[in-house]
């Protein structure tokens, strides 16, 4: 919706019934009839209050319509400053969300060089594993690649299976923990070694021995470690996919809504620029009548007590000839 569109669908300056005051009676209207009622209320035995308080209740009535107006304009004036306020945060809000996704970024850092070039590195050991074994237990077995595959996947999926296995908890070293890590790599390991001594030097069979033990359990701890990285690298970049697609939608919509509530906004503001004059218009009528009714308690409080001082030094016939005049 365009600026003239909301400032027209909003009304501004309320309409106020027209109001004429009635006329103050004769003697407050007159200064010199003002003067003349206080002398004869000093000079009698009234208090002074009396009138006072007749001459608030004038100007009371005088200025009600201008009290309703007041507080009519204010009620509205607020109604527009608790719109521009709550607006005005909706807007901010809307910027904060902004900057936040614009500086979001997926949890963790991705890896995948080095991953990669961990998985590469742990295929060529594999597979140079894996012709190490067919070559030395080729003299023994007919079937020597079947067998070689089976001793290779049982040295390297038993540590992998876990190192896999998540709902494991810790527990305290124990000789059952010590047969479940080793026993696999120890198992094919040694396999080789019986058939490796039968055909190779002693010293050379216990060194493929060591060899195959110590590279089945690390290779087996480390494949799972850089799968996981892998894996990990995957999530973050199709979170970081999200995020852009994320950013390029939402950031849309919420622009939008923030050019639309800051067109609202200036709207509501020409609305309240509106009523302003007629608030000080109202303000002004009642500072000069309230000020015009402190002028007039004023001046009658003084010829009261004038009066009143003037009443004790004179006698019952003068004060009577004093009113009769």
């Amino acid at each position: 919706m365009t600026f003239e569109e909301q400032l027209n669908n909003n009304p501004t300056v309320p309409d106020f019934p027209t109001y004429s005051p009635e006329p103050l009676p004769d003697w407050l209207s007159d200064d010199n009839l003002l003067r003349d009622e206080a002398a004869l209320l000093g000079l009698s035995h009234a208090p002074l209050e009396e009138k006072t308080s007749l001459i608030r209740l004038y100007f009371k009535h005088l200025t009600i319509h201008l009290e309703r107006e007041r507080e009519e304009l204010g009620e509205k004036i607020g109604e527009l400053n608790l719109g521009i306020e709550q607006k005005t945060n909706r807007i901010e809000e809307l910027r904060q969300k902004i900057t936040r996704l614009e500086t979001a970024q997926p949890d963790g850092e991705p890896h995948f060089l080095k991953t990669a070039t961990g998985l590469i590195a742990c295929l060529g050991v594999l597979i140079g594993t894996y012709f190490l074994l067919l070559e030395t237990l080729k003299p023994h077995f007919a079937e020597s690649r079947l067998i070689s595959l089976g001793v290779f996947l049982a040295g390297f999926l038993g540590l992998y299976h876990r190192t896999t296995n998540t709902a494991e908890t810790k527990t305290p070293f124990s000789a059952r923990q010590l047969l479940a890590d080793a026993g696999l790599p120890f198992a094919a390991s040694f396999f080789v070694f019986i058939y490796a001594f039968q055909s190779q030097p002693a010293l050379l069979a216990l060194g493929l021995f060591l060899f195959l033990f110590f590279l089945f359990r690390s290779i087996g701890m480390l494949i799972p470690g850089l799968l996981t990285a892998l894996q990990t690298d995957f999530r973050y970049r199709d979170q970081d996919k999200n995020l852009k697609n994320e950013r390029k939608l939402k950031t849309v919509d919420w622009e939008n809504e923030i050019n639309a509530l800051t067109i609202s906004v200036d709207a509501i503001r020409v609305q309240k620029w509106q009523l302003l004059p007629s608030l000080n218009r109202v303000e002004s009528e009642l500072f000069h009548s309230n000020t015009r009714r402190d002028l007039l308690i004023q001046l009658f409080e003084n010829e009261f007590n004038l009066a009143r001082s003037l009443r004790d030094r004179l006698s019952e016939q003068q004060i009577r000839a004093i009113v009769a005049s």
